[in-house]
């Protein structure tokens, strides 16, 4: 069997993996796209080829040999942009610490090394492999010798050059010579392209043969030009011919694969921030789990209660039927106090027939004996994804009470996880490993599988879960203090925790009927589009394929190209806006698109998700999801139902509140620009505020110059898109094509605005300037966020980093507002007794279910609890509806 030796173009595909992914970032600004697609590629062609012997060669950096011989070599090649300049290093690390051979030889390209490399192996006992879509390199193709792209993932042998090309692999330099390559700068012959380079060779064998035979050709301009370019034909094959003595490895053993240095790649992993490569390096340790008990007589729970005495912390964590808390029923719980031992307390194991496991103490004696820790106001409890935990204990009969503190909370406001918060990946980045539920769980795909999960087997995976979350804990309080978000971590986030808790325990109301409604009028409303939008185009085709709605566009009906992706022209929601100016065709699109996400992600996703037994939907709230620390929710989305549409106010009508009860809506006026105000100390701002004004009024009044008895609902739309795209740093390009509005127009309406609230621009300009000085904003609580790109040399990303610098402590500011706001609420809500419920926080927006003889009542208490959680240079103002649905 013949040896196989990979010789990977590093170079290439360093290019190929710099073009491939979009610009990513780490934590500290570093780019890291080109490194990460390197990374993939090479260890796809390890995973999938699994060569035995390889090499990697880079080019050599500065100029090479063949400048000497040609100034111009390459003289079009833009220079390498400095965001991959600063990956190049890494790269190389990466290529070091997979013990992979790495060559690179001053003064000569990739390709040089590579021939040299297959000059001297080549034989019949070594088949070698070039990795790469350079056609350069394709001179090297023979019996023994194949090139394979990977991007493309072709294999070309001789007979491929051959097909591809129409001359032999020995004829094709003359062929290159002939051409020229516009992407090196190297002349060739003008007006020689590829059909005529190959008639050429194939009729006079070779370069030599032909200008041999130059004179017998026919009288022509193409004649002229080969005779005139003779000298510049030569170079160019002089050029592009691969240089084969450059000194390497002679012995075939160096190019062994062997294991990569484990350590390496895990500092290299960690410090770019690639968590889901660091999950491949077993660099981790197993945790001792020789101080794990599982908990199971009376003796034992004696002995468990005289430690969690004298215990001021308990890490608990809770295993369960099922990753729906409200649903879950416990199958154990585990504790810990301290590093040195753990427990776990068994209830719920199951033999395969169902029944219960002997030798459990039952459910009700464990939450009878955990009832006064779990609910002690001294004891400090800790989870992972506590609130998890929290809605299974409450639903089993226990609520949480006194301090509670989640790591992953405090992974969050650290900013510790990279791309993950998961107890697994957060430990993992620590040094240990834990188990994986799917190995403890052995594939058993049933929703109640650690039922069945042996005892001593539960005992280590839960009690390794409790164990990684007090470590996480002694360092992440730490990290909290060193970051100055240990109040926003106490005063707001565990605060508000219970309470996202109890409403998503409440849910809401869905009126079925209503859905059926709905189903039925938007399918009908899509039937209408759809044969609308097929009269518009003069025939019948699939509107949901972009191409053939590309065709229809931009062949057919001949509008303006929008842009274009590697499968043909984009139809995305910018294109199709832009488009909707110009033809109906992409207006109808637009709307039949909006119907049909409606449809499916709302109407009929929402029968799904009702609650048989409580026949309410059950959102869940995250908390740490978004970068500005405002909350998202899922299964469904609530946050995002569409508001100013007519469909999107008949989706909110089917949320209604329970019989003989009524909604009662808090909506915060304006709190966004409020905290503007604030930050900015613009005067003409919080003088406005305070004095009451409309403030888009105001604004159209000063940036269309008249009086403000004169201001429409156009100029106030204007001022408003303006108010709100100044927070989000919109330029004067993003207006434009917002309000469908030319540059210049919407450039003079910034200046306008600037001219009006100088503050404003003031505080832009600082704010930006203290994220370069320091590296991240801050929000009015204490919320950071780190700026990794405002120094980034990527125009694009830096300018993206900017915005961000402006708007993160607005909308953090506004996050951590209505946050506090929650927490006032109930406080009020429980002081007073009133059974009202909070049921839904959408943006600014708090959502309460209560009877309406209520309603007079808890009105007042709410404003004054919303309107003065934090002081603000201008007042906090609280709008209300009530409602019988969501659309009021």
């Amino acid at each position: 069997m013949k040896n196989q030796l990979y010789l990977i173009d590093g170079s290439a595909y360093i290019y190929r993996a710099y073009h491939a992914i979009a610009p990513l970032s780490n934590s500290r600004g570093t780019a890291t796209h080109a490194i990460l697609g390197f990374v993939n590629m090479v260890n796809r062609l390890l995973r999938e080829r699994k060569p035995e012997y390889m090499a990697i060669a880079f080019d050599s950096k500065g100029e090479v040999f063949r400048h000497q011989l040609y100034r111009d070599y390459k003289a079009n090649r833009p220079t390498m942009p400095a965001d991959l300049q600063e990956q190049i290093p890494y790269i190389k690390q990466f290529v070091e610490a997979t013990n992979i051979m790495m060559l690179e030889t001053p003064g000569v390209e990739a390709d040089d090394i590579i021939a040299s490399v297959v000059d001297f192996f080549t034989s019949p006992e070594n088949e070698v492999v070039v990795v790469s879509g350079d056609k350069d390199l394709l001179q090297l193709a023979g019996d023994s010798v194949t090139i394979y792209d990977p991007m493309k993932e072709k294999v070309i042998d001789a007979e491929g050059v051959m097909d591809k090309y129409g001359v032999s692999v020995a004829q094709l330099l003359d062929y290159f010579a002939l051409v020229g390559d516009s992407s090196d700068n190297i002349p060739g012959v003008p007006g020689v392209g590829p059909k005529t380079a190959q008639k050429l060779i194939q009729g006079h064998g070779s370069l030599d043969g032909l200008y041999d035979n130059v004179a017998g050709l026919k009288k022509s301009k193409m004649k002229e030009k080969i005779i005139a370019n003779k000298e510049q034909a030569y170079l160019s094959k002089t050029l592009i011919d691969l240089k084969r003595d450059v000194e390497i490895p002679k012995d075939l053993t160096a190019y062994h694969v062997v294991e990569p240095d484990q350590e390496k790649l895990y500092n290299l992993y960690a410090e770019l921030e690639f968590t889901n490569l660091l999950k491949g390096v077993d660099l981790s340790t197993r945790i001792d789990t020789s101080g794990f008990v599982s908990v199971r007589s009376e003796d034992q729970l004696q002995g468990l209660k005289e430690e969690l005495d004298q215990a001021d912390i308990l890490v608990i964590d809770t295993e369960t039927t099922s990753l729906v808390a409200r649903k879950a029923r416990l199958v154990g719980i585990s504790l810990c106090t301290t590093l040195e031992k753990a427990y776990y307390l068994p209830v719920g194991h199951r033999d395969e027939a169902g029944n219960l496991e002997p030798d459990q103490l039952g459910e009700e004696v464990v939450l009878q004996f955990l009832k006064p820790y779990l609910q002690s106001e001294h004891l400090l409890k800790v989870g992972h994804n506590i609130k998890y935990d929290f809605t299974v204990l409450f639903t089993s009969g226990i609520e949480l009470k006194g301090k509670i503190a989640d790591t992953l909370i405090a992974a969050y406001l650290n900013e510790s996880g990279g791309r993950s918060l998961k107890l697994d990946d957060l430990c993992l980045a620590k040094g240990f490993k834990l188990t994986p539920f799917s190995e403890v769980v052995g594939g058993d795909k049933r929703e109640d599988c650690f039922s069945y999960v042996s005892i001593e087997d539960a005992t280590d995976y839960s009690c390794e879960d409790v164990y990684g979350t007090l470590m996480l804990w002694q360092e992440f309080e730490a990290e909290m203090d060193k970051k100055g978000v240990v109040d926003l971590f106490w005063n707001v986030e565990m605060k508000v925790l219970p309470i996202l808790a109890h409403m998503e325990m409440a849910g809401i109301c869905v009126d079925s009927n209503v859905l059926q409604r709905l189903k039925i009028e938007f399918g009908e409303k899509l039937q209408g589009l759809e044969k609308n939008i097929h009269d518009l185009a003069g025939r019948e085709f699939n509107i949901n394929s972009p191409q053939q709605l590309g065709t229809i566009l931009f062949e057919e009906l001949g509008l303006p190209h929008g842009r274009k992706t590697k499968t043909g022209f984009s139809t995305d929601v910018k294109v199709l806006e832009k488009l909707a100016r110009k033809h109906d065709l992409p207006a109808r699109v637009l709307a039949y698109r909006t119907t049909a996400k409606l449809l499916s992600t709302y109407v009929d996703k929402l029968s799904q998700l009702k609650d048989d037994r409580t026949g309410r939907i059950h959102t869940s709230f995250n908390q740490a999801v978004t970068a500005t620390g405002r909350l998202s929710s899922s299964e469904p989305n609530l946050q995002n139902i569409p508001i100013r549409t007519e469909e999107g106010r008949s989706i909110r009508e089917a949320f209604v509140p329970q019989e003989n009860k009524i909604f009662l809506s808090a909506d915060y006026s304006q709190i966004d620009l409020r905290v503007l105000a604030h930050y900015s100390g613009d005067r003409a701002l919080i003088n406005a505020f305070r004095s009451g004004e409309d403030i888009h009024a105001r604004t159209a009044a000063e940036i269309f110059g008249v009086s403000s008895l004169l201001v429409n609902d156009e100029m106030r739309r204007v001022a408003k898109s303006i108010n709100f795209g100044i927070v989000y740093g919109m330029s004067a390009f993003g207006l434009s094509n917002q309000l469908d509005i030319s540059r210049k127009d919407a450039q003079r309406f910034i200046d306008r605005y600037f001219n009006l609230y100088t503050g404003v621009q003031d505080f832009m300009r600082d704010i930006v300037a203290r994220a370069k000085e320091e590296g991240r904003v801050t929000t009015l609580l204490g919320r950071t966020r780190t700026v990794a790109d405002i120094h980034s040399k990527n125009r694009v990303q830096r300018e993206f980093a900017e915005r961000m610098a402006i708007n993160t402590p607005i909308q953090g500011t506004a996050a951590d507002i209505i946050k506090l706001a929650m927490i006032e609420c109930q406080k009020a809500i429980d002081e007073n007794g009133f059974s009202a419920k909070m049921l839904l926080q959408i943006h600014d927006e708090l959502v309460f279910e209560l009877p309406e003889d209520e309603v007079e009542q808890m009105r007042p208490v709410v404003a004054r609890a919303m309107e003065n959680v934090i002081d603000l240079e201008v007042p906090l103002v609280v709008n209300f509806e009530l409602g019988h649905s969501l659309a009021k």
